[in-house]
């Protein structure tokens, strides 16, 4: 005999009450305003609790096929507007699950709420039901499941307290905030190396989203891509870099179609906090990296009032047009080659995206670091890129970054560089060069200890870059701490070793310390392979401050008939000459110095190997000259 179906008219899903007559969500007997589309979500996901639903199964019950939507957008919409509903959150979910790529589980038990009407069969017939020998089964499978848990968990088995723990205290595992991120390279799936530049500038362009758009550290791309490829697993790499979060994705690009699967991950105990795909026009490139950056601001503001002051308001705006975005990613990577031939190209593909747009603020504050790249004779170019970028749009970061490096290294207005780096800083506080430039500044004019705080937060934000390791050393010489500034070049070095410009400011800092035959061994290791003009003027300051006058005189016939390969800066021959007491030159290649504006003159007033010439009346006139506060 067949047992009467139970008729459901309202059931119980935790605290709510879902009211399938009157279509509405109940808790404690208050209605919660929920729209008809997350209401049938709901009801789909009630039909099969503790099964997963896929989005197409979704997509098939609530949006039939002669109905044309954005079904992605949708979809995501009404899991949303659910889960504000049930007061659930996708990273600790008490109510419904995200299976990455997949769909949704309900993984709350569902009862019959008490006002249900309900029709059974009698107690006599139901033991011998199909039904009844289901809950059996049911109940011997739950008590064995509980029996061995208990048994593993007595056991103390590795892992599997913790997993389970995660499992059904999910909330226990998700931290409080999310205060540090790293987007890792997205991986070119086209199958075609010659798209790897559209990969890392969608890299690039989420992680400058992502630093505006919040106020939590989120790491740079110099320090991101040595993880291109990488197959540690992802608590390593969050250890390395320190972060609570990463994003990770792939990129696969066709002539007309682009697909972009990302995911946040919950980086200690590498869980999956959300994942989505995206298939669209290759011209929707930017739709997609907002919407990316958008969700993932948004989960990590995630808080139980739903306020969190590290994440701003401001959304994403597209830096360039539809027609232009994917050029810039070209222009991008020619620029992030490094060499002079890369960046040159870099200036013509960023002067044709201005053909194509002329009001682009963006490709005005690029080109302005491509000119500032190139050397002190393109630097009026860069002010004045940087300057229309800043008129077209006055909150882009990346214009006032070019304009406060105008100001501070060529220029010399340290009111005016302060100004904008603070503007910078405002915009996007992950900006590690910001950070390191603002060092620079606070060194110069003797704001030390905050110099060094800039310093220090600069590496945070870029702990695998060459460059700001061995920028953060030369601050730390300028602020005397000559120890600090050794084990900085040196890991400079160790990320680089094909960079020696580090071993420079090692030997400088051993001078200061009077350890003179370190300092020679240190310049020794790269003048057989680089007579660059830097190495052989240290290399013969210190054979004065040494003693060794003949060895000096050998070094001061060089730089007289300097025949290098490299520019000889007058600035070091400045040093050099300090050194052997002959201040008269040592003024006279100060003077070349500042006729070419060079940037190393900021530092007039707190160099130590300049100390000599202090007390000279013609040292106040030349830092007059320059523009630095006396």
């Amino acid at each position: 005999m067949q047992v009467p179906a139970i008729e459901r008219k309202s059931v119980q899903v935790g605290p709510f009450a879902v009211d399938f007559s009157s279509r509405e969500l109940r808790r404690n007997g208050s209605r919660i305003s929920l729209q008809e589309k997350p209401f049938q979500l709901l009801a789909v996901l009630l039909e099969r609790p503790g099964e997963l639903v896929t989005r197409e199964e979704l997509r098939q019950k609530l949006w039939p096929a002669d109905t044309f939507v954005d079904f992605e957008h949708s979809i995501n919409t009404a899991v949303r507007k659910l889960r504000e509903a049930l007061e659930d959150h996708a990273e600790g979910p008490r109510f419904i699950e995200t299976v990455p790529r997949l769909g949704y589980r309900l993984i709350v038990p569902v009862t019959t709420s008490p006002n249900a009407e309900v029709r059974s069969a009698p107690p006599a017939l139901e033991r011998d039901t199909g039904a009844h020998r289901w809950w059996r089964r049911q109940y011997l499978l739950v008590t064995g499941v509980v029996a061995l848990g208990a048994f593993l968990l007595a056991w103390n088995v590795p892992g599997v307290r913790e997993r389970l723990r995660q499992r059904w205290h999910p909330a226990q595992t998700t931290p409080d905030r999310i205060d540090s991120l790293a987007v890792l390279p997205f991986e070119n799936l086209s199958g075609d190396s010659s798209k790897d530049y559209f990969a890392d500038g969608f890299t690039d362009e989420l992680i400058t989203d992502l630093a505006e758009q919040t106020r939590i550290r989120v790491v740079s791309r110099s320090s991101v891509m040595r993880y291109r490829g990488s197959k540690k697993p992802l608590p390593e790499i969050a250890q390395e870099l320190n972060v609570d979060a990463i994003v990770e994705g792939s990129v696969s690009i066709s002539d007309e179609k682009v697909r972009i699967t990302a995911q946040l991950i919950q980086a200690p105990i590498d869980r999956h906090l959300w994942a989505h795909s995206y298939e669209r026009n290759r011209k929707d490139l930017f739709s997609i990296q907002s919407d990316v950056a958008d969700t993932v601001a948004r989960l990590i503001g995630t808080k139980a009032n739903g306020v969190d002051p590290n994440v701003r308001p401001a959304l994403p705006r597209p830096r360039f047009t539809e027609a232009t975005h994917e050029l810039y990613l070209e222009c991008l990577s020619l620029f992030n080659s490094s060499t002079d031939e890369g960046i040159a190209r870099a200036i013509q593909c960023y002067q044709h995206i201005l053909k194509l747009d002329p009001a682009s603020p963006a490709a005005y504050a690029e080109l302005a670091f491509c000119h500032m790249a190139l050397g002190m004779d393109h630097v009026p170019d860069a002010q004045k890129a940087a300057l229309k970028a800043i008129a077209l749009d006055p909150s882009l970061p990346e214009a006032h970054l070019a304009l406060a490096e105008f100001e501070l290294f060529y220029k010399k207005d340290l009111a005016g560089a302060e100004k904008e780096l603070l503007q910078v800083l405002e915009l996007n506080p992950s900006n590690a060069q910001a950070h390191l430039d603002y060092a620079s500044l606070l060194v110069a004019i003797r704001r030390t200890p905050r110099a060094l705080v800039e310093a220090k937060t600069a590496r945070q934000l870029d702990p695998f870059s060459y460059s700001v390791a061995s920028y953060s050393g030369r601050i730390f010489f300028m602020a005397g701490q000559y120890d600090r500034a050794i084990e900085e070049e040196n890991a400079a070095l160790d990320l680089d070793p094909r960079k020696p410009r580090g071993r420079y400011w090692i030997g400088y800092a051993y001078e200061q310390q009077g350890r003179y035959r370190e300092a020679i061994t240190e310049y020794n290791k790269v003048l057989p392979q680089d007579d660059h003009g830097i190495f052989l003027t240290a290399l013969g300051r210190s054979f004065a401050l040494a003693g060794d006058s003949q060895q000096a005189a050998e070094v001061k016939r060089k730089i007289e008939h300097f025949s290098g390969k490299s520019f000889l800066w007058p600035y070091d021959a400045a040093l050099f000459y300090a050194a052997l007491g002959d201040n008269d030159r040592a003024f006279e290649w100060l003077a070349k110095d500042q006729q070419m504006r060079d940037g190393w003159l900021l530092w007039l007033n707190v160099d130590p190997r300049l100390s000599a010439l202090r007390s000279e009346p013609r040292f106040i006139e030349l830092i007059r000259r320059v523009g630095l506060p006396e």
